[in-house]
């Protein structure tokens, strides 16, 4: 029980740095893992009661998965990565969500920087593996990375085994 509490509050109570970057990143290789949370779009401060989920890729291999809750139930959603420069994302993953709101999907990607984000597939137009663009804003309908990839943090850069 306690484990558990432990890791409720760890979930939704940190705000820095479940990513990988800088030259504090782990070596070997290991799994890296991004969290992703539906955020205020007036303050981007995180909504705890809001959607969630975990990146967990393997940098060396490009393979990852993502898990989010807290979703509409039945509903398309794109993994993509965006780097700044609107309204251009690519798309790494495309998925429907169950009946209870859960994504489960995952595939292999090679540029693990900048943000990435969960958007409802209607939001993104093109195809897994190109280059897509953003055709509608809807910010409280997505999940944002915790912080961008490639950011240097004053904290330990989690490896999963």
């Amino acid at each position: 029980m306690l484990l558990l509490i432990s890791a409720l509050l760890i979930a939704t109570g940190s705000v820095c740095c479940a990513a990988e970057s800088s030259s504090k990143a782990p070596s070997g290789g290991g799994k890296k893992k991004l969290l992703l949370f539906a955020k205020n779009p007036v303050s981007w401060a995180i909504l705890k009661s809001g959607g969630h989920g975990m990146l967990v890729y393997r940098e060396a291999t490009g393979t990852f998965t993502l898990s989010a809750t807290g979703l509409h139930a039945r509903s398309s959603y794109a993994l993509v990565r965006y780097a700044d420069a609107p309204p251009k994302a690519e798309i790494l993953a495309r998925g429907i969500s169950d009946a209870h709101g859960t994504l489960e999907i995952n595939g292999i990607w090679k540029n693990w920087t900048k943000k990435f984000w969960v958007v409802p597939g209607e939001d993104v137009a093109g195809t897994v593996g190109e280059n897509g663009s953003l055709k509608a804003w809807h910010p409280e309908k997505y999940l944002f990375e915790e912080k961008p990839l490639g950011i240097p943090c004053n904290c330990p850069e989690p490896e999963e085994h």
